[in-house]
C-alpha cells in the first residue's frame, strides 16, 4: 500500500482520521464520534494514530474545531474538552513533522487550492455543522490578522443574552431549540412537514443576517458553504436570499454551495506546504 500524509479533522462531533498520498485521493479512512471526556478523547485520538501511522510517510496534519497558541496550548475549544491542553506537545509524540491548523482554515485552503475560489481577491469560506466555522481569503492568502483571525461563529447574535451565532444556529443548538438534531429536522422537512420547514426559514434568516454582517465586514466577492447543513440548503436558501436582498447590501452576491465528504480533511491535505510557503499561516 502507498504512504500519504495521515490528516486528522477533529469536529465536536465526529473525527476522520485519513491517509492522502495526493490531493484529493484518500487511500484509507476512519470516522469515529468526537469522545466528550478529555481522557476518552485522548485514548482515541492516540489509538487511532497509532494505528494510521504504519501507512503514512510521518507527516500529520491536523484541523482542530479550535485554536492552538504559539506554545501549542488550546486556547479555544467551545466544542471539545481540550481548553489549556497542550497539544502540539501530544501530537510530536507521535512524529516530529506535525502541522496543526483551526478548521475553518483548513476548509478555506481546501477552497483555494481545489476550487473556484482561487479566480477570486476576496472570499469568504464557512463551514457550518455542529459549529460555525470561517476563513477569510484575501489576495490569494489566508487572513490571519493578529493570529487567530476568524472565529466569525461567535460573533454576538443577541446582546440582550450575549449568545452568539453558534447558540442560534450550530448544529449542537438545534436540538436544544427544536426538540430534534438536524439530521432529523432534514428527514422530517424532505417529507413536508410544515413545522419543519418553517424551522429551516427561521434557521435561513438568522444566517443570511450572519452572512450579512460579514460581507458588510469584508464585502467578499464570493462565499463558499461547507459543512453537513449544505444537504439542507434547498430549504433555506430561499430565507438567506432573502434577508440578504432585504438589505441591500449588493445587487448580486455569488454564494457557492460545497458538497462532499471529507473537504476539511482534504484540505489538511495542503497545510503543511501552505504554511511553508510564502503564504506562511
Amino acid at each position: 500500500m502507498a504512504k500519504g500524509k495521515l490528516c486528522i479533522d477533529i469536529g465536536g462531533t465526529k473525527i476522520i482520521f485519513a491517509i492522502i498520498d495526493r490531493p484529493g485521493h484518500i487511500i484509507k479512512s476512519k470516522r469515529i464520534d468526537t469522545p466528550k471526556s478529555k481522557d476518552l478523547f485522548l485514548k482515541a485520538l492516540s489509538d487511532n494514530i497509532k494505528n494510521y501511522l504504519e501507512f503514512s510517510n510521518g507527516i500529520i496534519n491536523v484541523s482542530i474545531a479550535g485554536r492552538v497558541d504559539n506554545n501549542g496550548k488550546v486556547i479555544f475549544s467551545p466544542n471539545l474538552p481540550l481548553l489549556g491542553f497542550n497539544f502540539i506537545k501530544f501530537m510530536k509524540s507521535f512524529s516530529r513533522k506535525i502541522t496543526v491548523e483551526n478548521d475553518g482554515n483548513c476548509f478555506g485552503i481546501y477552497q483555494l487550492y481545489t476550487s473556484s475560489l482561487k479566480k477570486y481577491k476576496s472570499g469568504l469560506a464557512v463551514v457550518w455543522g455542529t459549529g460555525i466555522g470561517s476563513s477569510i481569503i484575501y489576495s490569494g492568502k489566508i487572513y490571519k490578522g493578529g493570529g487567530f483571525a476568524t472565529e466569525s461563529g461567535h460573533m454576538i447574535y443577541d446582546y440582550n443574552t450575549g449568545k452568539d451565532i453558534e447558540n442560534a444556529i450550530g448544529g449542537k443548538s438545534i436540538k436544544q431549540i427544536y426538540g430534534i438534531n438536524g439530521l432529523e429536522l432534514h428527514k422530517l422537512a424532505e417529507k413536508g412537514d410544515k413545522n419543519a420547514l418553517k424551522a429551516f426559514e427561521e434557521i435561513g434568516r438568522t444566517f443570511g443576517l450572519y452572512l450579512s454582517s460579514m460581507m458588510l465586514i469584508l464585502d467578499p466577492e464570493i462565499i463558499v458553504i461547507g459543512g453537513s447543513f449544505v444537504n439542507s440548503w434547498k430549504f433555506m436558501k430561499e430565507s438567506v436570499y432573502s434577508v440578504i436582498n432585504d438589505r441591500r447590501i449588493r445587487k448580486k452576491i455569488t454564494i457557492k454551495i460545497s458538497r462532499g465528504k471529507f473537504y476539511v480533511a482534504r484540505g489538511c491535505y495542503f497545510i503543511d506546504e501552505y504554511e511553508n510557503s510564502n503564504n506562511k499561516l
